[in-house]
């Protein structure tokens, strides 16, 4: 990161816009939107010397006075190190952040002034700066503006498109610019890209003609055929020319540069500039290069270092290659910048590192320290790899995942010694992983080649399994670690254990998962894991899904009660990924009672990474419960949370719970918005849900319009086969049950019946007792036998905590007293479902209580309006409302749910007339669950 721009720094006039109007009315109106409160961010993608960076230069302008401008650029030596581009962007705000919440003042704290303070989850980081950024701009709105954003480091990338996502209603713009080339917004939904392709042969003339008005036309001519519609080499180019050149009499092609892409030969009149400098200036300006600070402090003292002075920069900044603005030495242009840090040898390069070590050393910034450490060594050096992979344990620390990988790939670079380097291989390989690197993961994976250490078997197998899965690859991923299980639990029980209890998750998830489950249980039958409990955990998922549904429950009950008595042994990460296996038993909830704590830690610890997760069990147990809008306003916070953090298989399943609630309330899951939400409703970008939940969803849709043999066709897939999915298969059952009988084949629905009957008597669940019941009523062949099972199966009903279900066999027993001409009975079965579909609310199969009703005689009465406030209100408001009923403050709501209180307090404006009230005080008084 070259420099920071702070508040009211002039910056260089812009040049070379010529032809890029429409990008500028975009980020007119991006400034425009800042200062009257709507906040907002434009991602600028091009070529270099596109006009990027004059783009930017010109937000700059446009704003000087008038909002706080905040700048860096980033720098490719300097990408790996964690916070890096956020230490130059914030530096010297912190005195703004003192009226954040305390987890994110300490996150921004110990990734902006690293003093020993974990930084925490990145995501954090990015709800911190949101905060900050909001704070800024109470004052006068603020401006982001970030160049060569592909150089950034991760962690500073994450936290910044976290942010600007999120920016809402507050006075803040933001606008990256990267190479069109640049990976670095891939999988970054959120944000609008505007691509800057070359100029027109009219739009370069026009640039030609107000830079150079005295060119000869053929010259003209030949510069616009040289420049390829770039911008700044137009510019360049012309700057360049001798006199001569410009009036013709001297031929262009002498300076052997026609042969060369557009941006090079920009790159190449840098180089030309920089070797006519003096020799000390030239090395100063490599020390410049190679640090991305800008701090001219630091610049001195590492050029003292190698014999420099301050006064050597002078010639540089005569040339035009940089300039000291306050504290800060800025390059004109990103490509002058790596035309003084490549143009050096490589023994400059060593020197000009360990002169940058040496002074970050003395100012005690020792993450800086080590990676110019590591860029100054050549060959093996086992005290610099160690001090590395120190170095790698501090960015962990930090919470910088991408630093960790490239610290232990750097370290694994210098050693000598064929095991020590695959350990430090496979550390940098989980590493990459952790931090969303797929293909780095899987390339440094491969590299470590053959260990023999378990650790490293373990960590390199749980690596590749993680890249297989998310390939689509699960059955691939259960063999790596199947075999990992084998090689490492003769050592490691223990290690073993946590490697099958993986493997038996990715069986879950495998295409056949019973004869997945099978092969894992046969392959683990000799193992000895000293009775460790994740192998008990293993072995119920195994027995489940082979099953063996007695041995299973026994199991899983038992890992369940484990994974709450040893919570305070492991961390929140591993606690989320170990929690909610019993939902397999249908206690739904216990389960739920857990996961409401989990999210409240999440919340509690900024752990925004983890939270979608949580989010998503919570979304599922409260669909299962019948809580339908506390179902869907999770699961709209997580998908939008997921979409935030580029967690796209989490995205997925939680479209698909969604998708399912939409299909309760009657509305098409293949609907207009594609992703399962009430129309007009939905925050985000659509989201294609998981293959398995939406079909679970278009049958229950049909399902609850009586289209019946098509529900049935769509049911028989998720019940059928080896290829199903355990638990929508269960839930799936008395569906099918309820489709067969209706359409007239009650022989195919017997063994549906039984399958759940199994089921329900392994697991013993109330509810499940009751739904077999009802399955067997709906089967009964006289009609003294289908009463007597409807009367049990809704005395079992009775407090098991599926009201969903409960309504279902009303509504099923409302219909069967229809058809037996008792009216009277018939019409309290069916009133008593409706009230309760209403309440949750299930659209569809309230309008089939309705129908049913009217059969009888009755005439249902529609809600009565103004009963169901909360369900005038989006999802975001909902969360928003409940949490201000509660007295929080705005910061505070914003706090827990990652967002800008103006954000919070624009929520509340627009849910007052909705509710009918006109201040925070009286929503105490109203019901809103």
């Amino acid at each position: 990161m070259t420099h920071a721009v702070r508040a009211g720094a002039a910056d260089r006039g812009p040049a070379g816009l010529s032809g890029r109007d429409h990008e500028q009315d975009v980020l007119d109106g991006l400034l425009a939107g800042a200062r009257e409160g709507r906040g907002g961010a434009v991602v600028l993608l091009g070529d270099a010397g596109s006009g990027k960076t004059s783009l930017l230069d010109r937000c700059a302008s446009a704003t000087a006075g008038g909002a706080r401008i905040l700048r860096c650029t980033g720098v490719q030596s300097e990408a790996e190190l964690p916070y890096a581009g956020l230490q130059v962007l914030l530096r010297g705000t912190l005195n703004h952040a003192r009226n954040l919440p305390e987890r994110h003042l300490t996150a921004l704290r110990g990734a902006i002034a690293p003093d020993g303070t974990p930084a925490g989850d990145r995501f954090l980081v990015g709800a911190a700066t949101l905060g900050l950024l909001d704070e800024l701009a109470e004052e006068r709105p603020a401006l982001v503006l970030v160049d060569d954003a592909q150089w950034l480091d991760l962690e500073t990338m994450d936290a910044l498109l976290f942010a600007g996502r999120r920016l809402g209603l507050g006075r803040v713009a933001m606008v990256f610019a990267a190479h069109e080339d640049s990976a670095a917004f891939d999988g970054a939904p959120g944000l609008p890209v505007l691509h800057l392709g070359p100029l027109t042969e009219g739009e370069g003339a026009a640039l030609l003609a107000g830079q150079a008005p005295d060119l000869h036309p053929a010259v003209r001519s030949r510069i616009l055929g040289l420049g390829q519609g770039n911008p700044l080499a137009l510019v360049e180019l012309v700057e360049a020319l001798t006199p001569a050149q410009r009036d013709g009499s001297e031929p262009l092609d002498a300076r052997e540069i026609a042969v060369l892409p557009a941006s090079w030969r920009v790159r190449r009149i840098f180089d030309e500039r920089i070797r006519a400098l003096p020799a000390p200036t030239r090395l100063l300006l490599t020390v410049a290069a190679a640090d991305d600070t800008g701090d001219v402090a630091l610049l001195v003292a590492a050029g003292e270092r190698v014999g420099l002075a301050a006064r050597d920069l002078g010639p540089a900044e005569a040339a035009d290659l940089v300039r000291v603005s306050g504290r800060r030495v800025v390059f004109r242009h990103p490509l002058a910048r790596a035309a003084s840090y490549q143009g050096a040898v490589l023994v400059e390069r060593t020197a000009v590192h360990r002169a940058l070590a040496e002074a970050a050393s003395a100012a005690g910034d020792m993450g800086r320290r080590v990676w110019h450490l590591a860029a100054a060594t050549v060959g093996y050096d086992e005290e610099v790899a160690a001090e590395l992979e120190r170095g790698a344990e501090l960015f962990r620390s930090r919470g910088g995942r991408a630093a960790v990988a490239a610290a232990y790939r750097r370290a694994a670079r210098l050693t000598e010694d064929p095991e020590a380097r695959s350990l430090r291989l496979a550390a940098a390989s989980a590493a990459a992983a952790e931090a969303g690197q797929a293909e780095l993961a899987a390339a440094l994976a491969d590299e470590a080649g053959p260990v023999s250490s378990p650790v490293a078997i373990a960590r390199l197998a749980g690596v590749r399994a993680v890249l297989e899965h998310e390939q689509g690859r699960a059955e691939s991923a259960r063999l790596l670690l199947v075999e990992a299980t084998s090689r490492v639990t003769a050592d490691r029980p223990a290690v073993g254990a946590w490697l099958l209890f993986e493997s038996a998750a990715m069986a879950w998830a495998a295409p056949d998962p019973v004869a997945a489950a099978r092969d894992t249980r046969a392959r683990a039958a000799g193992l000895d894991f000293g009775g460790h409990p994740m192998h008990q955990g293993a072995a119920g998922v195994l027995d489940m899904l082979s099953g063996d549904h007695v041995a299973g429950v026994t199991a899983i009950r038992d890992f369940a009660r484990y994974v709450v008595r040893s919570r305070p042994e492991r961390g929140l990460t591993d606690q989320v990924r170990l929690h909610g296996w019993d939902m397999l038993l249908g206690e739904f909830r216990a389960v739920h009672d857990e996961a409401v704590v989990l999210e409240r830690e999440c919340r509690a610890e900024g752990a925004v990474g983890v939270l979608p997760r949580v989010l998503l069990r919570l979304a599922r147990l409260r669909l299962f419960l019948g809580r339908h809008r506390d179902a869907y306003t999770s699961a709209v916070e997580g998908l939008e949370i997921a979409c935030d953090t580029g967690q796209h298989q989490l995205a997925a399943m939680l479209s698909g719970v969604l998708a399912v609630l939409a299909a309760l309330d009657g509305e098409d899951p293949d609907g207009a918005d594609g992703a399962g939400g009430p129309a007009g409703r939905h925050p985000h970008p659509a989201v294609p849900a998981v293959p398995i939940w939406l079909t679970r969803a278009r049958a229950l849709f049909d399902l609850g319009l009586g289209r019946y043999d098509l529900a049935l066709r769509r049911l028989a897939v998720l019940t059928g086969g080896p290829h199903r999915h355990l638990m929508v298969s269960v839930h799936s059952l008395p569906d099918q049950v309820e489709a067969a009988v209706r359409t007239g084949r009650a022989a195919d629905a017997g063994w549906a019946a039984d399958r759940f009957e199994r089921w329900a008597a392994a697991t013993g669940t109330a509810w499940a007792g009751a739904v077999e019941l009802r399955c067997r009523a709906l089967l009964a062949a006289d009609g003294a036998g289908a009463q007597d099972l409807y009367e049990r199966a809704l005395a079992a009903h009775q407090g098991d905590g599926r009201p969903f279900e409960q309504a279902r066999t009303q509504l099923l027993y409302g219909e069967w007293l229809r058809r037996a001409k008792r009216r009277a009975a018939a019409r309290e079965a069916l009133t008593a479902a409706l009230e309760s579909f209403e309440r949750m609310p299930a659209g569809a199969w309230a309008d089939r209580a309705r129908t049913e009703l009217r059969a009888v005689g009755a005439a249902p009465a529609a809600p009565a309006a103004g009963a169901d406030p909360a369900g005038r209100l989006t999802a975001q408001e909902l969360r928003v409302v409940r949490l201000a009923a509660t007295g929080l403050s705005n910061r505070d709501i914003g706090a827990r749910l990652f967002l800008s209180p103006r954000t919070v307090g624009y929520h509340l404006s627009n849910a007052y007339p909705k509710l009918g009230v006109t201040s925070r005080a009286a929503l105490g008084a109203l019901d809103l669950d």
